[in-house]
This record gives C-alpha cells, sequence and structure tokens, in this order.
C-alpha cells in the first residue's frame, strides 16, 4: 500500500494541475468570448457587404465570408469545456485521493490504539 507521505505528494501535484486548470479556464473563456465576439461582428459587417439576391443567397454569402471566423469560434468553445473537463476530472481524483489518505489515517490511528481508543 502506498504510505501517506505518497498520497500527499500525489494531492499537491493533482492541486497544482487544478490550479493550472483553472488558469487554462480563465484563458479559455477569454479566447471563446473573443472568438463569439469577433464571429457576431463579421456577420452584421457580412449582411450589410452581401450582395443584392435572395435572403437565402445572402445568408449563404454571409456564411462562406464568415466560415474561418465561425471556426474559430467553435474551436475556443471546445478548448474552453475541454479545459473544464480536465478541471472536474482532476478535482475528482483530488476526492478519492483525500479519501485514500483519510483511510491510511484512519488505519494508523488504529494500529497505535487500537478499536476502542481510537480518536
Amino acid at each position: 500500500m502506498t504510505d501517506l507521505a505518497d498520497l500527499v505528494v500525489e494531492m499537491r501535484r493533482l492541486s497544482r494541475l487544478i490550479d493550472g486548470g483553472i488558469e487554462m479556464m480563465r484563458d479559455q473563456a477569454q479566447q471563446a468570448a473573443q472568438a463569439e465576439r469577433d464571429y457576431r461582428k463579421a456577420v452584421a459587417v457580412g449582411w450589410l457587404e452581401a450582395p443584392e439576391g435572395t435572403v437565402g443567397a445572402r445568408e449563404a454569402w454571409v456564411r462562406g465570408e464568415t466560415a474561418d471566423l465561425r471556426y474559430a469560434r467553435d474551436l475556443a468553445e471546445g478548448m474552453k469545456r475541454a479545459a473544464d473537463v480536465a478541471v472536474r476530472a482532476r478535482t475528482t481524483q483530488v476526492s478519492a485521493w483525500q479519501t485514500a489518505v483519510n483511510a491510511e489515517q484512519a488505519a494508523m490511528k488504529f494500529a497505535q490504539f487500537g478499536p476502542e481508543d481510537t480518536p
């Protein structure tokens, strides 16, 4: 079985990963918001600049003109979700390690004091 010191080291490692993940979430949220803003602006301008024609033809033109920005927006949103999932996964890992540390501490107390005197 892993000893208590190893468990604590692993919890600290996971905590640092969570801190990094939170920073990544913040960065990705900002990038997603910027990409959404850029896309919406381009769509609005596109409608103003679209050549005359039917609504369907104008919409197709706008979609074609803004496709790269739509891709960047969707990619940024996906990266934001991936960062969120990574932080949630690390948080679950920390919780599992905390349970293991608590169990190890209880076992040490039991070994030291026995079942009757365990504080």
